[in-house]
């Protein structure tokens, strides 16, 4: 019940790993926090030295830095929920209805207080872990040696470098994972938008009626019907073909049991197959374009029972052979409401999207209105409003004849609304929500992941170049020019760039492979989106160190040879 409820195994996978996502970037935020705490810890070591010469002991320091980390924690914690509660809001206006779990008493979405507790609690975890690191650094600083120290280039200096090296590498690893994950859903929702439908979406409009009432029950009745609303709406200028159907492709559809005779039931079942069941009038495969691959479509008034199943059936039950010209038994075992006895398979369409988000792997199959039993349509009705599909004529937009198809369910009798109006592209893109929703979230968070790494590799070198002022000044006097600077220092960032690159890469080989439940058309470890995400980050990272290079080569030697 509980996969049921929240869309089953695939909806788990996608939260757990936008889940991740999000705790990637808040890991990119905090080592951005630590390495500006470094960098303050070494302008502040004379500080702590004279506070521990003066008698603060260093679990005194270590205590004073994590309160000032806790505090940064905290204000960055309290503003991070004041716009979280917008963003949620921000986030609802394109995030499917069922998706919406947490909701306020006027059914608005709203932040729930356990996630208000969690922040106030990942904020103080947050500030003691990242702050910890700095502090301890400062903490063990030599106090001799700092109380001497009159210029930058020290052992400690060295190690604070380090420290600051691999924060930034790891922040250019943990953004190429997130780059990677977010170009393999971006591609695979643009595969998925291209894919075969298995008919012609174009010139397709759609929408929905309820038959409710024991009128509906009788399956005379329902086939007349459908029969004389495809007349009325065939008579509107601008529209080619209507048809009518329990369901159109990527809409929800029943399923029902079937036997195969001759053939041993599902293992732990007494029937052979359970596959999705559709009920459809005469004209609906050649309304929707659905190409007939065996066999025949069906006729306006069919002698005996007969079923057309599409190409998934088909390949399941028959990978072998022809199923035309077959027998199965739909309903089997369920009574005379249902079971309908012997019915000849008469053809085979392609494979169309079911209501399943990667659509055509579904097996169905397909009987006329006029065959359906009682039992069934009652069991149908109750749970489905029927699909009217509309094909309009090249160059008429399927929206615009959309008031007159409406009128005409209104008059003659007919007295029906319709609901869910849209064309068949729309449908289609709405089919695939939450793959849609995966790609924009896993995207921002892999964007902004970059920007924080590339922030964090600006501030480095940014704070390298200060620190070489006096190197650098030195170099321009001894003849060094401005493009050798702009080298070295444009190098000293690419290489931690590169090494962040290459780390990122075979950790995303080794975490997209969580992806695979999420794709479609493309593989977890697909070549040109791998080629592609070493570009990326490689290309921001140069950005990022082009500035404090330009920076480096107008230091005037005079002023840097004076420095300090």
């Amino acid at each position: 019940m509980q996969d049921h409820i929240i869309g089953g195994l695939r909806l788990r996978s996608s939260l757990l790993i936008l889940l991740g996502a999000v705790s990637l970037v808040l890991l990119i935020a905090c080592a951005n926090v630590a390495n500006l705490l470094l960098a303050r810890a070494l302008g502040r070591q004379k500080e702590m030295a004279i506070r521990s010469a003066v008698g603060a002991g260093r679990g005194r320091l270590v205590r004073q830095l994590l309160t000032e980390s806790v505090l940064l924690a905290m204000a960055g914690g309290g503003l991070g929920l004041a716009l979280g509660a917008c963003g949620v809001r921000c986030l609802a206006a394109r995030t499917p209805a069922n998706l919406l779990f947490v909701q306020d008493l006027t059914g608005a979405p709203a932040v729930d207080p356990r996630v208000t507790g969690f922040v106030v609690a990942l904020a103080v975890i947050t500030g003691v872990l990242f702050g910890l690191f700095p502090a301890l650094q400062i903490a063990r600083t030599d106090l001799a040696c700092s109380l001497k120290e009159s210029s930058p280039g020290t052992d400690t200096d060295r190690d604070h470098y380090s420290a600051r090296d691999i924060l930034v590498v790891g922040e250019i690893a943990v953004a190429v994972v997130l780059v990677c994950g977010a170009m393999l859903l971006i591609r695979s929702f643009i595969a998925l938008q291209r894919a075969n439908t298995g008919f012609d979406p174009r010139n397709l409009l759609t929408m929905r009626v309820a038959l409710a009432g024991p009128e509906y029950t009788n399956a005379t009745v329902v086939s007349r019907l459908a029969r004389q609303i495809e007349g009325r709406v065939d008579r509107i200028p601008g529209v080619e073909a209507a048809a009518m159907g329990s369901s159109l492709p990527y809409g929800p559809i029943s399923d029902m049991i079937f036997d195969i005779p001759g053939r041993p039931p599902t293992k732990g079942y007494k029937f052979t197959g359970d596959v999705l069941w559709c009920f459809v009038s005469p004209q609906y495969f050649k309304t929707l374009k659905m190409p007939l691959m065996l066999g025949r479509s069906f006729r306006e008034h069919e002698p005996a029972h007969t079923v057309i199943i599409n190409e998934a059936m088909a390949r399941k039950f028959w990978p072998k052979e022809n199923p035309v010209g077959r027998s199965i038994v739909i309903g089997a075992g369920l009574g005379p409401a249902l079971d309908q006895g012997p019915t000849e398979i008469v053809g085979v369409v392609g494979k169309v999207p079911a209501w399943t988000w990667n659509g055509g792997t579904a097996p169905i199959m397909y009987q006329l209105w006029s065959q359906i039993p009682a039992g069934g349509l009652k069991v149908w009705s109750g749970l489905f409003p029927a699909a009217i599909a509309v094909r309009t004529k090249p160059g008429v937009a399927p929206m615009s004849v959309s008031r007159a198809v409406q009128r005409a369910l209104r008059s003659g009798g007919f007295d029906l609304a319709a609901a869910q109006i849209q064309t068949m592209e729309q449908a289609r893109l709405d089919s695939t929500p939450q793959m849609n929703l995966d790609g924009v979230l896993l995207g921002a968070f892999a964007a902004f992941a970059l920007l924080l790494a590339a922030v964090g590799l600006f501030g480095v070198i940014s704070y390298t170049v200060q620190q070489r002022t006096r190197e650098i000044g030195i170099r321009m006097a001894l003849g060094a020019q401005s493009e050798d600077v702009f080298k070295l220092i444009v190098g000293q960032g690419m290489r931690l760039a590169l090494a962040g690159v290459c780390i990122g890469i075979v950790g995303a080989l080794g975490l997209t492979r969580f992806l695979r439940s999420l794709l479609y058309g493309v593989k977890p470890t697909d070549p040109l989106t791998f080629a592609a995400v070493s570009l990326i980050p490689a290309s921001v990272a140069f950005l990022a160190c082009c500035i404090p290079a330009r920076r480096a080569t107008k230091v005037d030697p005079m002023v840097a040879l004076r420095y300090e």
